[in-house]
């Protein structure tokens, strides 16, 4: 008697994906050493509009702006890859305005892909003294440019 079928098909996470793209014609470059890697939680705001026809006596609601969010991974530091080296970078303030570089951020999990405007609001190092050394990255997520989800 043969085993029987998985009832989905299990997709293995390792393919997970983290880019940022700077410029006027984005260059990207890939951020390495991720560990858990999550979508960017973009869940609109509830807008009430029910008014005095509203049916069954109930409220209504329609979906408001989709929210700026923060979003952040936490990797293994690669120090000075170019992914280590773009972070930095994009860390920094500008020196005149204090200002920080809006780029382009790209998150890709479980083959699915999202690319939102963004700015890094962080960029440090975390762990533990017998742990390895992690870096975690927190970008404030705004408008999306491409959703392939």
């Amino acid at each position: 008697m043969p085993a029987p079928e998985y009832s989905i098909t299990p997709k293995l996470a390792h393919g997970n994906t983290i880019r940022v793209g700077r410029g006027d014609t984005p260059t990207w470059t890939a951020i390495t050493g991720l560990q858990n890697v999550e979508w960017p939680d973009r869940t609109p705001s509830d807008l009430d509009i029910t008014n005095q026809a509203s049916p069954g006596l109930a409220e209504e609601n329609a979906p408001g702006l989709l929210p700026a969010t923060d979003f952040s991974i936490d990797m293994l530091l690669n120090d000075g890859s170019a992914g280590d080296t773009a972070l930095t970078a994009l860390n920094a303030r500008d020196g005149t305005t204090g200002m920080k570089e809006l780029h382009l951020l790209e998150v890709g999990v479980g083959g699915k892909t999202i690319t939102c405007v963004s700015y890094l609001k962080d960029y440090k190092p975390i762990g533990n003294l017998k742990g390895n050394v992690m870096m975690r990255a927190i970008w404030r997520c705004m408008a999306t440019v491409a959703n392939a989800a």
